[in-house]
């Protein structure tokens, strides 16, 4: 058995009505993909972005945090070495206090002596 040959003018004909039609939809709605694509992708740039921002903002506050805790250090030794030279100022005066007592006891000492 052979093909019988199609002619030419009926393979045009439905290539206009059949597969023309097909081929342009399917044409159109590549190009719709495309566009829809490339939103997408624009889309995703911009999430892209906001994301890179927020763990940059996460890592700020990683190191905020980070300091936070290094001044929260610093403030406690800086607290200790007031109270120490609060405690050294208070020894001295307290030293002077007693030197003046001493010889506050010295002159009453002598005053309480008997005159001769």
């Amino acid at each position: 058995m052979s093909d019988p040959a199609i002619p030419f003018s009926i393979l045009a004909q439905f290539h206009r009505e059949a597969v023309a039609p097909d081929i342009e939809r399917i044409a159109a709605r590549l190009e719709a993909l495309e566009v829809e694509s490339a939103a997408i992708e624009a889309a995703l740039r911009r999430v892209e972005g906001r994301l890179d921002s927020l763990v940059g903002h996460r890592e700020l506050a990683a190191e905020v945090r980070s300091l936070d805790g290094r001044l929260s250090g610093v403030e406690k030794r800086l607290d200790e070495l007031v109270v120490s030279q609060q405690r050294d100022a208070l020894l001295a005066e307290l030293q002077k206090l007693r030197a003046r007592v001493s010889v506050v006891e010295t002159q009453m000492a002598t005053l309480q002596k008997p005159l001769p």
